[in-house]
Formats: structure tokens, sequence, C-alpha cells
């Protein structure tokens, strides 16, 4: 459980990151201290040939002058010169122990790379040919090599020039610095190296685990509150870290996920009631009539009273069932659309006619106000449906005597249907939620209620691409708008 932890996994990823960030940086750091020193050692080495040569050259000056004193036109060179060759032993002799060169061997060859004098105690050897051949060209020559010190091989860095003299080479001068500093600093870099780069991601590490712990201490909260949410506590709700951060914008974002909750689950439990009580009327109506037909022998004028009867309650029952079949497929969006083009004019005159009949028996004025044709695209039989739903919603609830007018109007993508009554009305606090199933303007089941014929409405126009909304019709009343596309989107 650990290891799958979110915790484990980001301390481990940054300890790996930090592990390669400081792995790359010490690596950079000894390669660049390894080329510094590696450079400074050369420049002090072409520095101390060259302070070896003009001092050499000062003391042949010397030399020179009182050799040729009594014969100004003699011209002295050092090349193969036994003078200058005592000279140069002289020097080293004289600056064997010079500060400045107390860490650096330094070797005199002649012009044939044979050894004149050394600084140390190193075994009489020629210039390697390899080199020679180099400093006869009059090149500087650079390299890493052993020499032998005190009989003991010793890594040195050697820098080896020729001196040229009237373009010809008169001696050949070599210095070396042992390269056992170079590696004993590297060697203790690199040792701290991989002493405090190990230990700092340790630490990083720790201090990550208390740094995560923090971190994600509200999110701990958060689940413990969590295991406390059930279908029946859906009004518990997550405590806001006030972090400012995601953590508080996902304790938000669950929230009102647990708020969608309660709500689908609030409208969930209503739908149930309420279609319980829908069907519960019948029912008992049903059962009430049989029960009473069941108890002696009838008449067939009296049985054929009761199966009538009870084939009304049946088809009440059906219809129930048949509408809520309907509005699933709505949901489902498996209702497909017969669409045609038709005239909405003639269309909505053909439903108020058919509608009639229910009107004059509540001696309820229903006027449509016809206009001109109308021709959209859409299912004829649901909005002949929809339509229906409407005008039979307005008749129940408008009282004996009162008026239903029906208009049409065309605008420049819509045709607008406006259906008005004079009835009992309908709270303004209610209109955004009466085309919900079964809603009621109240919690009394002797109350207004809208059935499923308003959600039945509601979806047969979203399908068409349009809208519908209900306002007061003052001073009395409701208007119900229906806003179709002329054509589908």
């Amino acid at each position: 459980m650990l290891l799958a932890s979110i915790r484990f996994k980001i301390v481990l990823w940054h300890m790996l990151i930090l592990s390669l960030a400081l792995f790359i940086f010490g690596l950079v750091l000894y390669q660049n201290l390894h080329r510094k020193i590696s450079e400074d050692t050369d420049d002090i080495l072409r520095s101390r040939a060259k302070g070896i040569e003009e001092s050499i050259d000062t003391y042949w000056e010397a030399e020179r002058m009182d050799i040729a004193e009594g014969d100004a036109k003699v011209h002295l060179t050092k090349e193969d010169n036994i003078n200058f060759i005592r000279i140069a032993r002289r020097w080293v002799g004289e600056k064997i122990n010079d500060p400045d060169l107390i860490n650096i061997v330094v070797r005199i060859f002649d012009a044939h790379g044979n050894p004149i004098a050394s600084t140390k105690n190193i075994p009489t050897e020629h210039l390697s040919p390899r080199i020679f051949y180099n400093v006869k060209k009059g090149a500087d020559h650079l390299e890493n090599a052993y020499l032998d010190v005190n009989e003991e091989p010793t890594s040195f860095r050697v820098f080896t020039t020729p001196v040229m003299e009237y373009k010809r080479l008169s001696y050949i001068v070599q210095v070396a610095s042992p390269l056992s500093p170079l590696h004993e600093v590297l060697r203790n870099l690199g040792f701290s190296l991989l002493f405090l780069l190990p230990l700092t991601v340790v630490l990083t590490g720790l201090s990550g685990v208390f740094l995560v712990q923090l971190t994600l201490k509200p999110v701990d909260q958060m689940i413990e509150t969590i295991h406390q949410i059930t279908a029946e506590n859906l009004k518990l709700r997550l405590k806001i870290p006030g972090t400012k951060d995601e953590i508080e914008s996902l304790a938000k974002t669950f929230n009102q996920m647990i708020s969608r909750l309660d709500e689908a689950f609030t409208t969930q439990r209503q739908f149930m009631e309420d279609i319980s009580h829908e069907l519960k009327t019948p029912l008992s109506v049903l059962k009430g009539e049989l029960e009473v037909t069941l108890k002696k022998i009838r008449s067939t004028q009296e049985y054929e009273t009761a199966l009538h009867s009870s084939l009304e309650e049946v088809n009440k029952l059906a219809g129930i069932v048949e509408n809520l079949l309907t509005l699933a497929r709505f949901d489902a969006k498996t209702t497909t659309l017969m669409a045609v083009s038709l005239d909405l004019n003639l269309l909505i005159k053909e439903s108020v006619e058919a509608i009639q009949v229910l009107a004059l028996q509540k001696e309820i004025t229903l006027q449509y106000n016809s206009a001109h044709s109308v021709e959209i695209l859409a299912d004829k039989n649901q909005l002949r449906r929809l339509i229906l739903n409407i005008l039979d919603n307005a008749i129940k609830y408008t009282q004996l005597g009162g008026k239903i007018a029906v208009d049409l109007r065309q605008q420049k993508n819509s045709a607008d249907i406006d259906i008005s009554d004079n009835g009992i009305g309908i709270p303004e606090k209610d209109l955004p939620h009466i085309f919900d199933r079964f809603y009621r303007v109240d919690k009394s089941r002797s109350s207004i209620g809208f059935g499923l014929g308003l959600s039945i409405a509601q979806s047969i126009v979203k399908a068409h691409g349009g809208k519908i909304f209900a306002k007061p019709n003052l001073p009395q009343g409701t208007i119900f708008t229906i806003s179709l596309p002329i054509k589908l989107k």
C-alpha cells in the first residue's frame, strides 16, 4: 500500500530527479575543475620554461662577454658549446632549491636530445624520438608521462620547448610538474561528492516526506469525510481547506458533485413517490370496482358497466406507462424524428379542432387566430402531440366559461406559438419547475399537478432544437410560448 501511495511516488520521483541533477552537477564540477587545474598547470609550466630560458641566457651572455673580450669578431653559439653545457649545469646547481622550482623537474637537453642537466634525481636518458621530432621543428610539446624519481615511477605533466638561435635549434628545456597534487584534489572532490550528494538526496527525501504529509493532510481529511457520505447522508460536505490551490479546487468540485447527486437522489425519490401516487389512484379504483362486482351475482348490464369502468382505469394506467416509455426514449435519444415539410398553421388548426370538444364541455372559448401559411421541417405527429398536451393542460386548469387563445407568429429563423389562458395561473416561483415530471405547485396531494404531459412537451421541443417556457398572463392565467426553428438543427 505504501509503495502504491501518491506520497511515496512523489518523494521517489523527487529523489530520483534530484539525484540525476546532483549527479550531472557533480560530473560537470569534476570535469571543469580537472580542466581548470590542468590549464593552470600548463600555464605555469610554460611560464617556468620561459623564465628558465631567460635566466640561462643571462648566464650565457655574461660568460660569452668574458670569452669574447679579446676579440669582438668572435661569434659564440650555444649549440654544441662546452661552455654552454658548463653554464647550464651551473645554473641547475644554483637553482635547484629555488622556491619557484621546488615542485618542478627541470631538464636541459642539447640540440641532439642528449641530457645536459636535471634538477631532480632522474635517470639520465635521451629525449624520446617522438618529442624530439616535434621540438626540432620549433614546436612545443605537452603530455602526461611517467618519470622515475628516486627509482619510483611518478606521473608528471611534461612541457618541452625548443630554444632557437639563428633559426637553429640551440638546446631544449623540459619542465615537468607532478600530477599527484591534481589527482589528490580530484580524489578529495570525488570522495566529497560521493558522500555529500547521497546525503543531500536522503535528507531531501526525508524533508520531502514531511512536506508531502503536510501538503496532503487536507486530502486525508477529505477522504475521511468521503467515507462518511452515503446515499442517506448526501447533505454532508467536504471542508474547504482554504489553500487556494488544486486541493481546494478538488474539494469544491467534489462538493458540487455531491450537490448534484443529492439533487438527483431527491428528484428520484420524489419521482418514485409521484408515480406511485399516479398509479395508486387508478389501481385503487379498479380494485374497488372489481371487489364490489364480485360480492354478489350481477346482471349482464351491471357486469358490462363494471368492465367499462375498469377498462377506463386500465387505459389510464396504460397511458401513464406509455408516457414514461416516451420520456425514457427521449432521454436515451432513441426517438427518431420523422421530419417532413409541413404547414404549421394548418397543423395548429387541426389540433384546435380536435380538442374543441373538451373545451365545450367546460364552456371554454378556444380561439385560434389563424395566420398565413408557415412552412417548417418537423415531425408532424410529435408536434400534434406537443400542441394537444399544452391545450389539454390549459383546458384542465381554466374555469368554466374561461378563454384560451392560440397565436402563431413567424420570426426570421423560427416559428413561435403562444397558448394563453385566463385560468387559475401558476405562481411565478414555480414556473421553472412545471416541466419536471409529476411536479406539483406545493407538496400537498390536493395541489395542482402537471403529470407527464409538460415533460413530454418539453422533450419534443428540445428534440426539434426549439425552446418552450411559461410566463404569467396578467391579470390572471398563464402563457406558454413554443419557439421552433424553421429548419431542424
